[in-house]
């Protein structure tokens, strides 16, 4: 942002870049506390396969939407601005949301009730596609010289929605009867997740084009992309890989911890909340590393964290005692050790692009890595699980992820100095 801009126009552009992503981990983690609920409500008990794996491919389908989106609206916002393609993402996302919060169940809708919640999913994952892309590239353009510290507000929304998803899942299991919570409480948590939505639609709306300072505006030319896209694209997907890995693992430990240990759900809600709070609470040092990239690009705390997300996970699977505490606390520690990763990726990854092709560039890339290394990390780690008996294969996976994100960030340096020096 420019240092003409007043703290209040800087404070409206990152509420008006980020609420997307808000709404996203908000229903994201919504989906997968509820996804049970969701399951018996909206699909048949009658068929070969179980209610609850037809709601999580429901919620796969919505990952395989998200590079249709990512290009088509990453397109659009490269032609036509930024502004209007975060307006576009949030009515579709707010929409989707609402589709899942009040439509009737199965036994009102019958097969039209599973039609019309897939329908809403892929409404989300096709909107998803565009949102990160296009709100970083806003923040990015907004924000000379502060690229990272501006997009690391990326990741604190995401933290912002899962700690105010886990609080509403705590909050309606207080408040609501057994009954309730599974007859009802998905939908007022839905609920909760569309109006956000249309406050963000609203807030979107309402920020002029004449309010955005000229670098957020991309005049539309018709120019090819850039040398070397499509690898700038695997790089980004290599890049995110890391965090697919470790989202995957917040959500297999609390599942871990209930099969193995017998741990009551509220207990790994309340772990949850930990885990999203412990990493709230370092904002402060995530700004300053975004900062030291700002100042320096240079790469070696993502290395060193790339490092640590190897060893550590290591001596978790093989030598520290698995109990429910260091169950439930490691994706905790995973996340404060990832931090030096975390805090300047959004920023490096941005910048891999020039303006012309960043929106639609960082978009496919972030949901093609989303779509890859988290649609698959289930199904890898399940197979490893069912044939080789190891409960902790999920760290391994993390080890895989931390790996890869290493070779992506050191092999886009190239592209980045390209950047600085145009």
């Amino acid at each position: 942002m420019t240092a003409s801009l007043s703290a209040s126009q800087r404070k409206r552009y990152i509420l008006t870049a980020i609420i997307g992503n808000v709404v996203e981990y908000y229903d994201l983690v919504i989906y997968s506390y509820f996804s049970a609920f969701i399951a018996r409500t909206f699909f048949p008990a009658d068929l070969r396969f179980s209610q609850i794996a037809l709601a999580l491919a429901t919620f796969g389908l919505s990952l395989l939407a998200r590079p249709v989106g990512a290009y088509v609206l990453g397109g659009y916002a490269d032609r036509k601005g930024r502004l209007p393609g975060l307006t576009v993402c949030m009515a579709l996302m707010a929409t989707g949301s609402a589709l899942i919060a009040f439509c009737p169940g199965y036994a009102v809708l019958g097969s039209f009730a599973p039609g019309l919640i897939v329908l809403g999913r892929l409404m989300q994952g096709f909107s998803l596609g565009g949102e990160f892309g296009v709100a970083t590239s806003f923040l990015i353009e907004q924000s000379p010289h502060q690229e990272a510290k501006r997009a690391s507000w990326q990741a604190i929304g995401q933290i912002l929605a899962s700690l105010c998803a886990c609080s509403v899942v705590l909050t309606l299991g207080g408040l609501l009867s057994e009954q309730a919570y599974a007859a009802y409480g998905f939908r007022i948590a839905a609920v909760l997740g569309s109006c956000g939505g249309l406050v963000g639609l609203a807030l979107r709306a309402s920020l002029g084009p004449r309010e955005v300072a000229p670098q957020a505006v991309v005049v539309p030319k018709p120019v090819s992309m850039e040398r070397y896209t499509g690898l700038r694209i695997m790089l980004v997907m290599g890049m995110v890989s890391l965090g697919s890995g470790i989202t995957y693992l917040g959500f297999y430990m609390p599942h871990f911890a209930q099969s193995v240990f017998h741990v009551s759900p509220r207990q790994t809600y309340w772990a949850a909340f930990a885990t999203y709070a412990g990493q709230l609470l370092l904002t402060p040092v995530r700004w300053r590393l975004a900062e030291y990239f700002d100042r320096t690009k240079r790469i070696y705390p993502m290395l060193c964290s790339c490092a640590g997300l190897v060893l550590l996970p290591a001596l978790m699977a093989g030598w520290m005692p698995w109990t429910p505490v260091m169950v439930m606390l490691c994706p905790l520690l995973l996340n404060v050790l990832g931090l030096f990763y975390f805090a300047s990726l959004d920023g490096y990854m941005g910048l891999l692009f020039g303006k012309a092709h960043r929106g639609r560039g960082l978009s496919v890339g972030y949901s093609l890595g989303v779509a890859t290394f988290g649609g698959l990390a289930p199904l890898v780690n399940g197979a490893i699980i069912q044939f080789s008996g190891y409960q902790s294969a999920p760290l391994y996976y993390v080890m895989f992820t931390a790996c890869l994100a290493a070779l992506a960030v050191r092999l886009g340096v190239s592209f980045l100095k390209e950047r600085e020096s145009a």
